[in-house]
C-alpha cells in the first residue's frame, strides 16, 4: 500500500507542478506561489477544524518551518525551469536530485537519521536514471 501511495504522490506532484506553472504564466511566479500556498493553508485549516488536532509532546523548534520555505523555493524554481525544459525533464531531474540526496542522507546518517546501509543496486539505479536523463537531454 505504501508503494502505491508513494506512486500516487508522484502523480499529484507532476500535476501540481504543471498547473502551478500554468498559473504562473497568466499571473507571475510569485503570485502563483502565494495562491498555491494559500489554498494549502485553507485546505489544511478546514481539515484541522473538521478532524481536530492531537497535541504533540515534542516541543516546537524553529527549524520545523524550513520545509515551508523550501517548498516555496521549489515552486518558484519549478515555474522558471518548466518554461525552459518542460515538465518531463524538470520532474526527471528533480527525481534524480531527490534520490541522490536521500541516499546520501541514509548513507551518512545526516539530519538526525540513523545510518542505513546502501546497497550497490541502489547506485546502479541512480546510474540507470542518469543515463536515461542523459538520453533525454541530448
Amino acid at each position: 500500500m505504501s508503494k502505491w501511495l508513494a506512486y500516487f504522490t508522484g502523480l499529484i506532484l507532476s500535476l501540481m507542478i504543471y498547473f502551478n506553472g500554468q498559473l504562473s504564466l497568466v499571473t507571475t511566479t510569485y503570485i502563483s506561489n502565494v495562491v498555491y500556498h494559500g489554498i494549502g493553508v485553507l485546505f489544511f485549516g478546514i481539515t484541522l477544524f473538521v478532524f481536530g488536532r492531537n497535541k504533540s509532546s515534542t516541543p516546537f523548534k524553529w527549524h520545523y518551518i524550513l520545509p515551508g520555505v523550501m517548498g516555496s523555493l521549489t515552486i518558484i524554481i519549478n515555474n522558471f525551469v518548466m518554461a525552459e525544459i518542460g515538465v518531463t525533464l524538470m520532474i526527471a531531474l528533480t527525481m534524480l536530485g531527490q534520490v541522490v540526496t536521500s541516499l546520501t542522507i541514509d548513507r551518512f546518517g545526516l539530519l538526525g537519521k540513523s545510518v542505513s546501509k546502501i546497497h550497490y543496486k541502489q547506485w546502479i539505479g541512480v546510474g540507470v536514471m542518469s543515463m536515461g536523463l542523459w538520453i533525454m537531454l541530448f
